[in-house]
């Protein structure tokens, strides 16, 4: 689901099963109007998908290090069952592995767990306006996957970044927030939020495509 659309978030369904994060996402959420009546949690996967074809929930927030590959398989299942909720992949591993999986299986933005609450917070903020945010961290392994990727390819794909859009993420790299972006860009706050929602589809659909084209015994970006 990507659109720029705002996203409630309110009820949420949290899917985490470390207890010291699901503190820390209680207060993040209730910071952000979230209070603890209005969040389910679980930490199972399967579980998750029974509670999805109850309730309506605005968001799901998803611990892609969930045992297996039970997070991105739950990010999958609910891209195919209920592609309204939009899912937010939390995660400790900035590896490109970890995120194009996330994203290919349709999360709309991915938050690393390592960022302080306040972070945490910012991020969550941008996609219930409609944007979304990017790290630091995955912003410099976007960029360096992209170079790599156009110098293999040797041709232009619906996956290669605009100059606009790399220089948006060299930004975030040298540690501006969004508000100096637009500044830097003379663009509103939230048009750099969805031009980062922008790219986030654009390296989802660059790894599928990626994906299909993958031997046997071969791993996405390892």
């Amino acid at each position: 689901m990507f659109s720029s659309e705002a996203v409630s978030l309110s009820p949420a369904l949290v899917v985490e099963n470390d207890t010291a994060m699901q503190e820390r996402l209680r207060y993040i959420l209730s910071t952000l109007g979230c209070d603890e009546p209005q969040i389910t949690w679980t930490g199972d996967g399967e579980a998750a998908m029974q509670l999805l074809d109850r309730p309506s929930f605005g968001v799901v927030l998803v611990d892609i290090g969930l045992p297996g590959d039970s997070g991105i398989e739950l990010i999958e299942w609910l891209q195919a069952h209920h592609p309204q909720v939009p899912a937010v992949a939390i995660s400790s591993s900035r590896s490109e592995e970890s995120i194009f999986s996330a994203l290919r299986a349709g999360a709309v933005a991915y938050l690393l767990k390592e960022r302080d609450d306040l972070e945490l917070s910012i991020g969550l903020r941008s996609i219930e306006q409609g944007g979304a945010t990017v790290d630091p961290a995955i912003a410099r392994r976007v960029l360096a996957w992209h170079a790599g990727h156009a110098a293999d390819s040797g041709t232009v794909s619906d996956a290669a970044l605009t100059p606009q859009e790399r220089k948006t993420l060299e930004l975030v790299v040298q540690g501006l927030g969004h508000r100096d972006i637009a500044e830097a860009l003379a663009m509103p706050r939230l048009a750099v939020e969805c031009r980062i929602k922008g790219i986030y589809r654009k390296l989802a659909l660059g790894s599928r495509g990626e994906a299909s084209h993958m031997a046997g015994g071969h791993e996405l970006l390892r």
